[in-house]
């Protein structure tokens, strides 16, 4: 369960501003069930003094690239809330239009380019906003009844907003919602996540968490009422055999998937892990969508499953089975991106950022071993997502062309090109010869 973590005494020592912010976010950013890696984002309203001395109303609000649980006072952005309130008369408003209009009500121009849903913490009359993506919640919006889920927790306090990409359109349904509904404590965005607000840095910060502690109860109570992923279809492997596998498996894995580039893997088989690889809707499951619209850069649309049987099967089918697999993997993504994309689009890698098998585990791609850890970080995060919806009813995800627009978005890709450049021996593993030796 989600713990409320907040402690007045060091809070009250904080500076009034900013800092009081950051320490609210990192909070939240620090419990990865509250807020993905990279994902969410913060705000406050201040009173700040402009370059001429003259008094205006400042929101403070999480840079683009930026990870809640380890940014600081640099990570926000300060906008002039003059220049912006204005903009919610208008009926639309192309992403780069927005873009380009937000970069000329920054406070300073050295601030990082602020939040994709900025206007979504602007056009909210409260002093402090959350918008964070809790697996319980997101259990919720990613049901096929979720909204009828919600009304059973949160009774008349919530908002519904149907799934609409991130941007002008969904702030501006969430406070018409709001504005609407004189008793919203909430608004639940369907197939992505929540938002909150208070009056204090503390009370935004404990209605966040008492919110999602609401939903977890519900949720867990039928967790454990249902045969999870429809009960076990293998037994994991003993971890000494695990581990056996591994060692015959990583090499050809790696080799399948650097045909493009050369990946560095990582794996995990921690117990959710192995429950999900190893059951009886994991092979159906795993291939509905992405869990949140955070997850698609860092975990592709799909996983790819290996439809290997620990119990009857050798190590040489399943290598045989993940070199298979990894190609045919890549041609769908190619085929995908060619049916979705659009003047300008450079498809990424096209191998696998997840691979699921049954009875080992899960093994992760990516350009550092860094990277493939928040790929897995993820994907956990998408397994207790799914393990949510289908004991509240059926799992849906968006559909491939929402998912690429997602994926392939110009916004989202913004934050890939804060990372710094690749370094020369990126990608690579070397092996330093002489270690065990007096020199070494």
């Amino acid at each position: 369960m989600v713990k409320h973590i907040w402690d007045s005494d060091r809070a009250a020592k904080l500076p009034k501003g900013v800092e009081e912010l950051v320490y609210r976010s990192n909070l939240i950013g620090s419990d990865r069930t509250v807020c993905n890696w990279g994902g969410g984002n913060t705000s406050m309203k201040t009173t700040e003094k402009d370059f001429r001395g003259r008094e205006i109303e400042v929101m403070w609000v999480k840079g683009s690239g930026s990870d809640l649980a380890t940014m600081k006072t640099h990570n926000f952005t300060g906008l002039k809330l003059d220049d912006i309130r204005p903009l919610i008369k208008r009926d639309q408003m192309p992403d780069e239009e927005m873009v380009d209009y937000l970069s000329h009500c920054m406070i300073d121009s050295k601030h990082p380019r602020p939040s994709i849903e900025t206007l979504l913490h602007a056009f909210l009359p409260y002093k402090h906003v959350d918008h964070t993506h809790p697996d319980a919640i997101i259990s919720i919006c990613c049901a096929d009844n979720g909204k009828q889920i919600a009304e059973d927790i949160y009774g008349n306090r919530f908002v519904w907003v149907p799934y609409v990409r991130p941007g002008f359109t969904l702030s501006k349904m969430i406070a018409e919602g709001v504005a609407n509904n004189p008793h919203a404590e909430l608004v639940l965005m369907e197939k992505h996540g929540l938002v909150t607000w208070g009056e204090t840095s503390e009370t935004c910060y404990q209605k966040t968490i008492s919110i999602i502690q609401e939903a977890e109860q519900y949720v867990n109570d039928r967790i454990n009422q249902h045969e999870v992923f429809g009960g076990k279809r293998y037994q994991p492997l003993p971890e000494d055999k695990r581990k056996q596998i591994l060692a015959g498996i990583m090499p050809v894995i790696r080799g399948a998937v650097s045909e493009e580039k050369k990946m560095i893997l990582s794996y995990d088989d921690h117990d959710d892990v192995l429950e999900f690889v190893n059951s009886v809707q994991a092979p159906a499951l795993s291939q509905i969508g992405a869990a949140c619209p955070d997850h698609l850069v860092h975990t592709k649309r799909v996983p790819l499953y290996i439809d290997w049987n620990p119990e009857t099967q050798d190590v040489h089918k399943l290598a045989d089975l993940i070199k298979s697999g990894v190609e045919t993997f890549t041609s769908e993504y190619q085929a995908y991106f060619t049916r979705n994309q659009q003047d300008g689009d450079q498809i990424f890698e096209s191998a696998p950022r997840v691979i699921l098998i049954p009875g080992i585990g899960m093994v992760n791609t990516g350009k550092s071993y860094a990277m493939s850890k928040v790929s897995g970080a993820l994907y956990r995060r998408a397994i207790a997502v799914m393990k949510g919806a289908t004991a509240l009813g059926q799992f849906v995800s968006l559909h491939e062309n929402e998912s690429y627009h997602v994926e392939y978005w110009p916004l989202e890709l913004y934050k890939l090109t804060l990372a710094p450049p690749e370094a020369e021996f990126s990608r690579k593993v070397a092996l330093i010869t002489g270690g065990a030796g007096g020199i070494g």
